[in-house]
């Protein structure tokens, strides 16, 4: 906007106010630091997706892609574009909407490095954002009204200036020629061919001092001496002005054919000049005292202001310059937190010096092998690992034809155990559960044992509920499932926690139940093999959690469910056996046979009793309590499953029962019984827990 204040036509008229952009402007900015966020998230979870090759990647990607078009059309929207306005408000909905729907299994996969309350608060906090970023998505088309009318606005200045341009530059070549020598262009508007001498005189003079009609601006001088053209009157130049030239200088002629007079200072004179007589507007007019006497009347200014929309100037620098910075700025902060977060991770792994060798090459490295994932060495050559390192998670390191394997260190080797490595299953762990969640709210307990091995082993909520084999099973889930309301339960995963080694899988999941007498809880853990391209569970619990102060109370009284008799029995090696009855003698020992894996797990008997990796660890070190296995303990070991581990299984369950004893808040010493599942895996020589639930057996009320 500018203010311009001309002596033009009286009739000029007064131009709009530029439209107001109170939405606009704000809406921009948010745009931005939403997409700047967006591009933060997005780096972080690039970062912890290829640390745990959860997959996804592609996703991620156009996430950030995504982030980056937002910060360029939000610094567009203050234009005016309407493109700008639509695309902003389709990116950052787009971005609210996905962190609306998000699942927290797929964030809690994602984020399994850190503890679940950490988790809960990420998730609350990208509700929140997502929230944010549709209220700005519907402020983007809140403001479309004004983006198109100030792009109008914009358009209609932009093209008037074009036109006054094109204009001017076409009167230039004609009205040249009618500037006097000493005329200084910098200040005065050339005038056009035809121009009289009242209208240089209405367009030049100053307008408070202009003659009243027949008025004078001074005495007269002298006529000059004569005229070049015949039949030309002469030109005199005003009498209070004199020539512009220096006395020294030499004289020469003016644009009108009349050499100018002689140097002459300019002298403070008054009066109108004679009727007729041409006065020169560019000479300097110094008025006397008398042109302020009685009878000089000054002519009236006519001024017009007039305001003129005309777009402001785009700043040199260009705007690519702060989008480099925030979206470098966003990759930087969110690669430097991945890469934070993802190293809190407790690796069980140790690195040594690896030397693989095929023929007469060699290749000589760091090598570190983490969560049982086997190197495996080339053909007719030989694989060494030394160094101090501790292979972990049941991990092998296999060579073909005559390769030799040996470790040394402090530490364990897993090459006194060879399992066959196998291809990794095709089909995703959760795609199996998503489909035992459907038979759970059809409460199809047939439905549900299709996919349990024909031996499999499973408990269930109540205390008596110990099942062997498909049918036993099929009954067991049948009772405890009830009958389903018409529409059938609606089933919620409201926890889940994956551990997965070459064809295996350990889950722990709590589903919410609701329909009928209203919801339930249900903590299930379960053993799941990939075999003949389908998954297989081989060992099952479920239960209920139960309050402790409940249970501390029913089990004072005495009067909790007795628990059903765990047959004492075990299949498929007896390592296995000695090495459950050993972890289960003491809660020192059951602490000493927990894995350190990232995706080791224990299920408490209590509602939102859930531990992770070393911590499980901790925990029961510093309790005051003790553990001790109570009767017999089913143990089943891979082998009876899984052909692949017929000569070496390393992996394996145990059910049975386990006296808690600790001191009540009485201070007195009590003991309940659990039910117990654990899932172990061979780690080095020796077999590693790395899933348990305990639970207490119902109803409990």
């Amino acid at each position: 906007m500018q203010a311009v204040t001309t002596a033009a036509d009286p009739h000029a008229v007064q131009d709009e106010a530029p439209p107001r952009r109170f939405l606009l402007r704000p809406a921009g900015v948010l745009t931005q630091l939403v997409s700047a966020s967006c591009l933060l998230l997005g780096t972080i979870a690039l970062v912890l997706v290829q640390q745990n090759k959860s997959g996804g990647t592609a996703l991620v990607i156009a996430w950030a892609i995504g982030a980056m078009a937002g910060l360029v059309f939000g610094g567009l929207m203050a234009r005016g574009g309407l493109v700008s306005v639509l695309a902003s408000a389709a990116l950052v909905g787009t971005f609210g909407t996905v962190l609306l729907v998000i699942d927290y299994d797929a964030l809690r996969s994602i984020l399994r490095l850190l503890p679940d309350s950490d988790v809960a608060m990420i998730a609350d906090i990208l509700v929140g954002a997502a929230v944010g970023m549709v209220v700005t998505a519907v402020l983007c088309l809140a403001s479309i009204p004004q983006a198109l009318a100030y792009g109008r606005a914009v358009r209609e200045a932009e093209a008037e200036q074009a036109a006054s341009s094109a204009g001017l530059a076409q009167a230039m070549p004609a009205a040249a020629q009618t500037i006097p020598p000493h005329a200084p262009s910098a200040h005065i508007v050339p005038p056009g061919p035809g121009v009289s001498t009242g209208e240089l005189v209405q367009r030049y003079s100053v307008p408070s001092l202009r003659p009243a009609a027949g008025g004078s601006f001074g005495q007269p001088a002298a006529a000059p001496t004569g005229s070049t053209k015949p039949g030309v009157q002469a030109v005199r130049g005003a009498a209070d002005s004199g020539a512009q030239t220096k006395p020294s200088a030499p004289a020469v002629a003016n644009a009108y054919g009349a050499p100018p007079p002689p140097y002459q200072p300019p002298t403070a004179t008054g009066g109108p000049p004679a009727p007729g007589e041409y006065v020169d507007p560019l000479q300097p007019h110094i008025p006397a005292a008398a042109s302020t006497a009685r009878g000089w009347t000054p002519s009236p200014a006519r001024t017009t202001t007039t305001l003129i929309l005309r777009p402001k100037a785009e700043e040199a620098r260009s705007r690519r310059r702060v989008y480099f910075i925030l979206g470098g700025l966003a990759v930087g902060v969110g690669a430097g937190v991945g890469v934070m977060v993802s190293s809190t991770a407790t690796s069980g792994s140790g690195s040594g010096s690896a030397i693989a060798s095929k023929g007469d090459s060699a290749k000589t490295g760091s090598s570190t092998t983490n969560g049982g994932k086997p190197t495996t060495g080339g053909a007719g050559g030989s694989t060494t690992t030394t160094g101090s390192g501790t292979t972990t998670g049941g991990g092998t390191t296999t060579g073909s034809g005559s390769g030799t394997t040996a470790g040394s260190g402090e530490g364990s080797g897993s090459g006194a155990i060879a399992p066959v490595v196998v291809a990794a299953p095709d089909v995703p762990i959760r795609s199996f559960l998503a489909t035992q969640r459907d038979a759970i709210a059809k409460a199809d307990a047939h439905g549900l044992v299709e996919n349990i091995a024909p031996t499999a082993f499973a408990f269930g909520v109540n205390a008596d509920d110990i099942a062997e084999g498909r049918a036993a099973i099929e009954a067991m889930l049948a009772k405890n499932l009830g009958d389903a309301p018409p529409d059938g339960f609606r089933v919620t995963s409201k926890y889940l926690q994956i551990g997965e080694l070459n064809n295996h899988a350990w889950v722990a999941e709590e589903l919410e139940l609701d329909g009928g007498d209203g919801p339930r809880r249900i903590a299930i853990t379960q053993l799941a093999a990939f075999l003949d391209g389908k998954w297989t569970t081989v060992a099952l619990h479920w239960g209920e959690p139960v309050p402790d102060a409940t249970a501390e109370r029913r089990a004072v009284l005495g009067n909790m469910p007795r628990l059903g008799v765990v047959p004492n029995k075990a299949d498929g090696g007896s390592d296995l056996d000695k090495a459950v009855r050993a972890a289960f003698s003491s809660r020192t020992s059951f602490v000493d046979a927990r894995s350190e894996r990232d995706d080791a797990f224990n299920f408490g008997s209590g509602p939102g009793e859930r531990s992770t990796g070393s911590s499980i660890k901790r925990l029961f070190a510093r309790l005051r309590s003790e553990l001790k296995i109570s009767g017999g303990a089913r143990v089943v070991a891979g082998s009876t499953w899984d052909p692949a581990q017929s000569t070496a299984p390393w992996i394996g369950f145990a059910a049975l029962n386990a006296d808690y004893t600790y001191k009540s808040r009485a201070a007195t010493d009590l003991t309940q019984t659990f039910r117990v599942l654990a899932i172990l895996i061979r780690e080095g020589e020796a077999w590693t827990i790395v899933q348990t639930q305990f639970s207490n057996g119902g109803p409990v009320r």
